[in-house]
């Protein structure tokens, strides 16, 4: 895109900023993110009416392509990090995070500061991580998984660990995991019964316990006999 002079160019003329402006050309390239996605626009501005020059359309396309690039690879490192990071919020204050593949340094960090930073927008009470899908291969592995526990429960989210297979349960054992730092559960549905959820057979939401009808009963109760 070009514009000689915004105060004569038909695109502009009547437009009110060019009347702040004044008489100024405009040059201009479009800036495109997955291949043919329109992001935006690069502009500059001379002070003075003219034409640019071939050399300066070339630059400004280049600029165009190289923040496009940009762009993309941020959306692309997004979308890396969603995925090895994908919380499954169940309501109620209760969300699942179900880890797979390796569980490296890099990924480790990643995973802690997103779940602690989810944990404090989202107001979590459980935080349920289903740990069958990782590949163990080194005891630093549970290093990793203990740090994020121990951080899960100083931000107040009580954990369940769930999934967990007999290597893992023999490396956890050596880093001398205890049932007074962490619930266990041997399944996701014992998982949700010990934070006094269960599944249904339908799409309804996740029923109340029974501690939780009693409660509710005795509320009932107290608010007819006022």
């Amino acid at each position: 895109m070009e514009i000689e002079n915004l105060k004569t160019d038909e695109r502009t003329k009547d437009m009110w900023i060019t009347e702040d402006i004044g008489e100024r050309a405009v040059i201009g390239a479009p800036i495109y993110i997955q291949d043919s996605q329109s992001f935006g626009t690069i502009c500059g501005m001379d002070l003075y009416p003219r034409k640019f020059t071939r050399k300066e359309h070339h630059l400004f396309k280049m600029m165009a392509d190289l923040l496009g690039s940009v762009i993309d690879a941020d959306i692309e490192q997004r979308r890396v990090e969603s995925a090895a990071v994908p919380l499954v919020p169940l309501g109620q204050g209760v969300t699942i995070l179900p880890l797979t593949g390796l569980f490296s340094e890099q990924r480790a960090r990643l995973v802690v500061d997103k779940v602690l930073r989810y944990c404090a927008e989202e107001d979590v009470d459980y935080m349920i991580i289903d740990s069958s899908g990782l590949i163990t291969e080194e005891s630093e592995m549970t290093d990793k998984l203990l740090y994020l526990i121990e951080c899960l429960i100083l931000v107040g989210a009580e954990t369940v660990l769930t999934g967990v297979r007999p290597d893992q349960a023999q490396l956890l054992h050596k880093q001398n995991l205890s049932a007074d730092r962490v619930a266990i559960a041997p399944s996701m549905p014992e998982a949700l019964r010990r934070i006094g959820l269960k599944l249904t057979t339908s799409a309804e939401e996740l029923e109340p316990s029974a501690q939780e009808k009693v409660e509710a009963e005795q509320k009932k109760e107290e608010q007819e006999q006022q």
